[in-house]
């Protein structure tokens, strides 16, 4: 069912409760290893249990039961998928659920759904026709704007979300397989720390395994796109159509110009800064400043565009 097979000496009657991430899990969770840049994580880790391939099955930490599997994450994705099935769709027969906890002068708008066990703090403003999920915190003074969405996550204090924000919705997460691509679990959270600013109509996707986060005092503009696992430390300004890919890393105080974008697993140190439209595919150093398609340091950008412009007056044709 899960295309795994045990390796030589696995432990066949370990049982296993829940899946996990390298850095977290437990004796209790199966993770997966599909590639070098891992075992190094793999072997400080403390899981029970793990898919790998091959190849790589000899590097498995002292207590690790190893599966091997043609293709790691997609087996992962089968197990994953027996424990964490569909969930059921939002019960909005009673509009804000009897066991949601409200604080005092909170005000709905009308349309308002609020689900099972959610938790409101007090001054909070909810706008027309959203939806706050099933456990969802939001902290006190927040004002939720009409029309978003937030599932699957913790909203400090003082948060704007402005309208049409989608918060806590799966992330763009699939494995292929024979059979086609295969939707992976998205098991995380988001969350916003307090005095965070979110413009209208952006969208911040749940983690896979862990947790996005998105730090105190930063501001999102419009239109913004922030993938699973995306950690924005605090104090950044992100500019409207930029798109942030899973699990990309900003500390503190970084800067994205307008229609940025960040390839898969890009770190951006304290300060960094990327001007309007660049295509960023690499780490950016602390206080670094980078330009263009893809990203370098912004005076080398100029300079190449300068001498592409004396090469052009140069070579005039007829």
């Amino acid at each position: 069912m899960t295309g795994t097979r045990p390796a030589p000496g696995a432990e066949a009657g370990l049982l296993i409760s829940d899946v996990g991430r390298i850095e977290t899990a437990g004796a209790g969770d199966i993770v997966y290893v599909s590639g070098k840049e891992f075992v190094a994580a793999w072997r400080a880790s403390a899981c029970g249990a793990c898919i790998t391939t091959e190849e790589l099955a000899g590097q498995a930490p002292s207590g690790c039961a190893v599966l091997i599997a043609e293709d790691p994450r997609a087996a992962f994705t089968s197990v994953a998928s027996y424990f964490y099935p569909p969930g059921e769709p939002l019960d909005c027969s009673t509009p804000i659920a009897p066991d949601a906890a409200i604080g005092r002068n909170v005000r709905f708008a009308p349309g308002v759904v609020v689900g099972s066990k959610a938790r409101i703090a007090d001054n909070v403003s909810i706008g027309a026709n959203s939806v706050i999920g099933p456990g969802v915190e939001i902290g006190a003074d927040s004002a939720i704007g009409p029309n978003v969405t937030v599932f699957y996550a913790l909203i400090g204090a003082r948060v704007v979300l402005h309208p049409g924000v989608r918060i806590g919705q799966d992330g763009f997460g699939f494995a292929p397989t024979p059979q086609g691509l295969r939707k992976v679990p998205q098991l995380g959270r988001v969350i916003v720390h307090d005095d965070v600013e979110i413009g209208a109509n952006t969208t911040v996707d749940r983690g896979a395994a862990a947790d996005t986060v998105i730090g105190a005092g930063t501001k999102i503009d419009n239109l913004v796109q922030i993938g699973h696992n995306v950690v924005i430390g605090r104090g950044c300004v992100i500019v409207a159509q930029v798109g942030i890919s899973g699990s990309c890393t900003l500390g503190d105080g970084v800067v994205l110009g307008g229609q940025v974008g960040l390839a898969d697993h890009v770190k951006l140190a304290d300060g960094a800064q990327v001007a309007a439209q660049s295509g960023l595919m690499r780490d950016v150093a602390r206080g670094e400043v980078v330009m263009g398609s893809p990203a370098r340091p912004i005076r080398q950008f100029w300079r190449e565009i300068a001498a592409l412009s004396r090469l052009t007056k140069r070579n005039k044709g007829p």
